[in-house]
């Protein structure tokens, strides 16, 4: 039964290309890409963040799997089937851009993912400050964090993955690779104008989030920036919430209770980012 499965996993498995720009997905995944897209040409608003609700909400109930874009070697992977909380952001986001084809939404994954679009391990945007900063000089996202009101700086000292390289299978036995991510994390952390909304201020700037603002769960680890992600959403008029790829419920979800509510329970988070898409 085992072999039998492995064969029907390879004749449904796409891998190709040239080098690191490799591509790989499912014939599920292309399909799940063009309904998507087919239903989006009749969707009514032009707005950005709206279209992201719509579209976030295509995913409900897919299963969280984390680690989904590991392997060797880097490939520009597109599962639709499994997904964390970076992907699931990355997959609506890419779908919300003007894409019209599966080859389109391809490209516009991989610059969002990839820094100048070159796919390989160290140039992956790993760090949701750096993920942010490049993809707000595309002009597609921009962080509005420093405009809530009772934000307050926020300065980073990545380094949490070129200090632990044994937690990446990919950094674990390539020295040049933690080479590269400590000059990934310098350049990061030289950059300035960073801040963040303490989660104890949540309540006087939820007015100021908007539908489809990405959000950015600021960590109190050390050498960390963010260790979830989530799409606000409008519930009711009266309840701001998140839709996420959620490890404690291994689905997608729309979260239960409301993003107050959600940022009071985790100890270790601080606080939030707000990244807006742009129209």
């Amino acid at each position: 039964m085992r072999t039998i499965l492995s064969w029907l996993c390879a004749l449904f498995f796409f891998s190709y290309g040239v080098g690191a720009q490799s591509l790989s997905y499912t014939k599920a995944d292309s399909l799940f890409c063009l309904q998507v897209l087919d239903s989006l040409k009749h969707l009514q608003t032009t707005d950005a963040g709206e279209r992201l609700v719509q579209v976030a909400h295509l995913f409900l109930d897919k299963p969280y799997v984390a680690a989904t874009l590991e392997g060797e070697p880097e490939t520009l992977v597109v599962n639709f089937r499994e997904l964390d909380c970076t992907t699931l952001v990355e997959s609506v986001l890419a779908l919300s851009q003007p894409v019209s084809s599966f080859a389109d939404y391809t490209e516009a994954l991989r610059g969002l993912r990839y820094r100048k679009g070159e796919v390989r391990y160290t140039e992956r945007l790993h760090y949701i400050a750096d993920w942010m900063y490049e993809n707000d000089k595309r002009g597609l996202v921009k962080d509005i964090t420093p405009e809530l009101p009772g934000s307050e700086p926020l300065p980073l000292a990545l380094s949490f993955m070129s200090s632990h390289p044994e937690s990446y299978p990919a950094l674990k036995g390539h020295p040049e690779r933690v080479a590269r991510m400590q000059e990934v994390e310098s350049a990061v952390n030289a950059r300035s104008g960073y801040a963040y909304l303490p989660k104890e201020r949540m309540g006087e700037a939820e007015k100021f989030i908007r539908n489809g603002d990405i959000i950015g769960f600021v960590t109190t680890i050390k050498g960390l920036d963010v260790t979830h992600l989530g799409i606000a959403y409008w519930a009711t008029p009266e309840r701001l919430t998140f839709i996420h790829a959620s490890s404690s419920a291994r689905k997608v979800i729309v979260n239960p209770d409301s993003l107050e509510s959600y940022l009071k329970r985790q100890k270790s988070c601080r606080g939030i980012w707000l990244i807006r898409p742009n129209s």
